[in-house]
């Protein structure tokens, strides 16, 4: 099970008017992806995540696991769940590059 954690050093901040608009747009069924809607810091450098990032980063606590994660933004975004969890594995090995997150492998 893989349970992912966020670096203490990320110092983060929901944009919360731009992600309401984002989720309007959403709702809508209209462009929403290229909306920075949560603002990252870390060592002098500023980074922002879309709606979809933004809805994956706000639940990386180091208890929820992937599938839980997953199961989530698959709901809120309407996704297959297989795809979501291949999708947010993706995004959080990307992050994950860039030392914004620690992936722990944890037994069950």
């Amino acid at each position: 099970m893989i349970v992912p954690k966020r670096n203490p050093e990320v110092v983060w901040r929901l944009e919360k008017g731009l992600h309401e608009i984002a989720w309007e747009k959403a709702r809508k069924e209209e462009e929403y992806e290229d909306l920075g809607v949560l603002t990252l810091m870390i060592q002098g450098e500023i980074h922002q995540l879309n709606l979809v990032g933004a809805e994956i980063w706000t639940r990386l606590n180091g208890i929820n696991a992937l599938g839980k994660i997953s199961a989530e933004v698959a709901a809120l975004f309407s996704w297959d769940p297989d795809e979501a969890e291949e999708a947010v594995l993706e995004f959080l090995r990307g992050i994950e590059e860039k030392g914004w997150v620690r992936l722990v492998e944890k037994m069950v």
